[in-house]
């Protein structure tokens, strides 16, 4: 009966060999003694997974396509200082998509890097030699037991664009899709593998562009359209494995209608009463750092008179922003304060017209968010965990978290922000608002809003672990969706400084700086007390004298914030956000949290 099995088994397999050879997807059987050993080898995984969302719903059907056969990197081996093993490309069978890697056993970690929607051709490196996407290519530039995960990362490159002005934004076709990846870390390669998440759902992968549209409400201004963008990335890395931005300084292009920008690029078309938007036509563009100069050149009619205006990524204080990748930039246009410029020429040479503008940049991020969804609508948070630094005597408000949501049903009974205060013997209060606000109408889609929190001194004493006390928890409900979001508390900084620990540990005490969580990355936020020139990111790995960062990606789950003294009177705060895993018991568990550290220093 075993050997039955068996024959039936290398039977099905060779059936899969002989389908892959037809659809001219290659698997690697090199170095095997015979067919049988290959097939006992070799073991075949579905593949669960979709694009993650600019927001919702997608604008193009093709911005949010996964192809049915994109490649699988396999790394053996931690982090970055994975080693490869083979690449391997999927195939589509019975409108499901499979990919047969070799078995791995247990006890090491293997790094599956998923490459969908791939172009014809890759780079390794440069801008200059293009080699074609298949296995052979692959293997002449990755080799196995030598490159890295982190090598790989750094030089897998898309085909770059031209180094012309381009007359067409890329990937905006009908026929085109959009490159995205995906890192999955698994214990062991086998039939028990899943490539999904652990709940079974599908991966999310990440485009290789950010998306950006122009959107105009000033009833002053009439939005004509796009007419050009100026020093736009020509390539961008297949996989993004620090969140370090790639660097394009000399590798720069624009996009124009023509030489003459006789026409705008993308014309801008009428939603609604006074309002104008690209939203149909988006601008793709590889990610890009401030140091690029990106821009736009605009084109609008004010006082009855057509001008150009030159519009450049800043935030709420007009300092420049990054372009990331899978983010979606939308400018919004209250109101012209003024004439802009005759000729595009006068426009690129000027200032930017941000300030001639009175407009906002909305960004939206998905990792930035916790989200649920079902098949109607997504509720999500900006970050599950909230902890405030604070020693006042008084309760003291703090914006503890953003809710979006893209739902448009008002639930009479399930559209409700709620507190646990009872529990915790009034330590927290919610603050506002009490119910999850939707999209209306005549609303922006999605809706951001954040959430308030009043905090007290005394919450740090009511935290499961403690005697018998509770968590301090917001939950959110909208329809069948809840979100809880947990409202924690330690005492502020004093003035001589402080580092606090966020590892694996089994502290429960609110005084020792030591908190329980497996941590992936940190990053500390701008802000007006200029928080990056006193509060430092060390890892364990940290050389001693190092002076720590501001942005920190680490394998061990252990991240060490360091609070500098400050030597002024004046208190000072400044934010940090980390992304964890959960940890039961000093081990991670694959449950992404995303935490905000809002951090008060004393003075001296």
């Amino acid at each position: 009966m075993r050997e039955s099995k068996r024959y039936i088994t290398v039977f099905f397999y060779l059936i899969l060999l002989l389908f892959m050879v037809g659809c001219e997807h290659d698997v690697s059987i090199m170095d095997q003694e015979n067919e049988e050993e290959v097939l006992k080898e070799k073991v075949q995984i579905e593949i669960f997974a979709r694009a993650k969302s600019y927001s919702l719903p997608p604008t193009r059907a093709l911005e949010s396509e996964v192809g049915k056969t994109p490649w699988i990197l396999v790394f053996k081996g931690q982090g970055t200082g994975a080693t490869f093993i083979e690449a391997v490309q999927a195939f589509e069978m019975i409108s499901k998509r499979y990919v047969l890697l070799t078995g791995q056993p247990a006890g090491n970690k293997y790094q599956l890097l998923i490459l969908a929607n791939p172009l014809d051709q890759f780079y390794y490196g440069n801008a200059s030699t293009g080699y074609d996407f298949n296995q052979a290519a692959l293997l002449s530039k990755l080799t196995p037991g030598v490159t890295t995960y982190g090598e790989a990362c750094s030089k897998l490159l898309t085909k770059p664009l031209d180094s012309n002005p381009l007359t067409t934004i890329p990937y905006s076709s009908d026929e085109e899709t959009i490159p995205m990846s995906y890192r999955l870390e698994v214990d062991q390669i086998d039939n028990t593998t899943k490539i999904a998440n652990t709940d079974g759902s599908s991966l999310l992968l990440t485009r290789v562009v950010a998306k950006i549209v122009i959107v105009n409400k000033a009833s002053n201004f009439i939005l004509k359209g796009v007419t050009a963008v100026m020093n736009v990335p020509r390539q961008g890395e297949l996989h993004d494995a620090d969140g370090a931005l790639m660097n394009n300084t000399a590798n720069l292009t624009e996009y124009q209608y023509d030489a003459a920008y006789s026409l705008p690029l993308i014309k801008a078309e009428t939603i609604a009463t006074d309002v104008q938007s690209t939203e149909k036509f988006p601008i793709y563009m590889y990610e890009s750092d401030v140091q690029n100069n990106t821009y736009l050149i605009i084109q609008g009619t004010y006082d009855n008179k057509d001008y150009y205006y030159k519009m450049s990524l800043l935030n709420s204080s007009l300092q420049a922003m990054d372009i990331e990748r899978n983010h979606s930039y939308t400018f919004t246009i209250n109101r012209a304060k003024g004439p802009g410029y005759d000729t595009v020429s006068d426009a690129k040479i000027a200032k930017p017209s941000n300030t001639g503008l009175d407009f906002e940049i909305m960004v939206d991020d998905s990792e930035s968010y916790e989200i649920l969804a079902n098949n109607d609508y997504y509720l999500g948070v900006s970050n599950s965990v909230f902890i405030a630094y604070y020693s006042g005597e008084n309760v003291k408000d703090y914006d503890a978290f953003s809710v979006i949501t893209d739902c448009t049903k008002d639930f009479p009974d399930a559209r409700t922000i709620t507190d646990n205060k009872q529990e915790v013997s009034g330590a927290f209060q919610l603050s506002g608002p009490f119910k999850v606000p939707i999209v209306t109408s005549n609303g922006t889609n999605p809706v951001i809003t954040p959430v308030t929190v009043g905090v007290t001194n005394q919450l740090m004493g009511y935290e499961e672990g403690i005697d018998d006390k509770k968590n301090a928890y917001i939950t959110l409900k909208l329809g069948n969706l809840e979100k809880k979001v947990h409202i924690r508390q330690r005492k502020a900084i004093s003035a001589g400084g402080s580092t606090l620990k966020f590892m694996p540990t089994n502290n429960t005490d609110p005084v020792v700086s030591e908190i329980n969580y497996f941590c992936l990355t940190g990053q500390v936020e701008e802000g007006t007390d200029n928080p990056k020139e006193w509060i430092r990111l060390y890892s364990s790995a940290m050389p001693e004298g190092h002076t720590g960062e501001d942005h920190i990606i680490v394998e061990d789950g252990r991240i060490y914030v360091e609070v500098l003294p400050n030597t002024s009177a004046t208190p000072r705060s400044g934010i940090v956000h980390l992304t964890t895993m959960a940890s039961v018991g000093g081990v991670s568990v694959n449950s992404v949290q995303r935490i905000k550290l809002d951090i008060t220093q004393l003075g001296k």
